[in-house]
């Protein structure tokens, strides 16, 4: 069974937009700054950011190792200043 991929859709405006979602058949209300979750979104607009959950999950991953190297370097550097 192939698996649905999934976006995050975010309003970019300062007020209350819809698109229509074709897969739920129905209008979807966004408020201005917020984003939700679907499978179906709009493309992506002046309006609409469009990302995928895929590529939103390798970003945290690279980011979350990148912190952690940081956090490495500055213990070693740490304690070899206190030498």
């Amino acid at each position: 069974m192939e698996e649905k991929k999934k976006y995050k859709v975010t309003n970019k405006f300062k007020d209350v937009r819809k698109f229509r979602d074709s897969f739920l058949g129905e209008d979807i209300f966004v408020g201005p700054k917020q984003f939700i979750f679907t499978n179906k979104p709009p493309k992506e607009s002046e309006v609409w950011k469009v990302e995928s959950i895929e590529e939103l999950e390798k970003k945290k991953s690279i980011k979350s190792r990148e912190v952690k190297k940081m956090k490495e370097r500055k213990l070693e550097n740490d304690s070899s200043s206190s030498r």
